[in-house]
């Protein structure tokens, strides 16, 4: 059983351009997509994403872990000296804006159907 959680994947419309609240989107994804539990209690958590630009998003992130885990951690490349959230583990801090392969560019194919969540 694997636990995925998805935050805010909109691409950003242009520099300095930013989502006026972060998206969380968490889910369960079972063995052959059935819900499951899981018990996270005690578990360590590392948070990782590519850029604490506000922080908004870790921000709500660590606020939801709050109380449901043993230790949140966050692990970021970059961290914007704006952001909210001061992250434990960063490659690098700058107040640029960043251009990632992974989001500045149209996606490779369109599709013109959606998966809805249950």
């Amino acid at each position: 059983v694997v636990h995925e959680t998805a935050l805010g994947q909109l691409p950003h419309p242009g520099v300095d351009d930013r989502k006026t609240r972060p998206a969380f989107f968490p889910r369960l994804v079972g063995l052959r997509g059935l819900a499951a539990f899981i018990d996270v209690e005690h578990a360590k958590i590392l948070v990782a994403d590519d850029v604490a630009d506000t922080g908004k998003t870790l921000k709500l992130v660590k606020e939801f872990c709050e109380g449901k885990v043993a230790e949140v951690r966050c692990a970021v490349l970059y961290e914007k000296p704006i952001s909210v959230v001061e992250c434990e583990y960063v490659w690098k801090r700058t107040d640029q804006w960043i251009n990632f392969p992974w989001s500045d560019k149209d996606p490779v194919a369109r599709r013109d159907w959606s998966v809805k969540d249950a």
